[in-house]
C-alpha cells in the first residue's frame, strides 16, 4: 500500500466522519457500511484506509464481516485527539 498526500487526506477525512458519528463516544460501533456512503470510497480503498488507522491505534474493530471486511469500528481516545487536531 502507498500512502501519499491524497491517502493521508482521505484519512483524515475519514477519522473526521468516525468523529462525528461516534460523537466524543469510544464505545460507540459505527457501522462500516454507513462509512462508504458518507466517504464515498470503494471497498478496497476503505479497508486500506481503515487498515492504516487501525495500525496508528486511532480506531479499533468492533466486528468482523460483511462486504468490506469489517463490520463495525470505534474510535479510540487517541483517535478523538487527533481527529479534534485537524478540525
Amino acid at each position: 500500500m502507498l500512502i501519499g498526500g491524497d491517502f493521508n487526506n482521505r484519512a483524515k477525512q475519514l477519522l473526521g466522519i468516525l468523529y462525528e458519528l461516534c460523537a466524543n463516544d469510544t464505545d460507540v460501533k459505527i457501522p462500516v457500511e454507513d462509512l462508504v456512503e458518507e466517504l464515498a470510497s470503494d471497498r478496497s480503498e476503505l479497508k486500506n484506509l481503515l487498515q492504516y488507522l487501525e495500525g496508528r491505534d486511532l480506531i479499533s474493530i468492533a466486528s468482523i464481516g460483511g462486504p468490506f471486511l469489517y463490520g463495525h469500528i470505534r474510535i479510540t481516545e487517541k483517535g478523538i485527539h487527533k481527529a479534534l487536531k485537524h478540525k
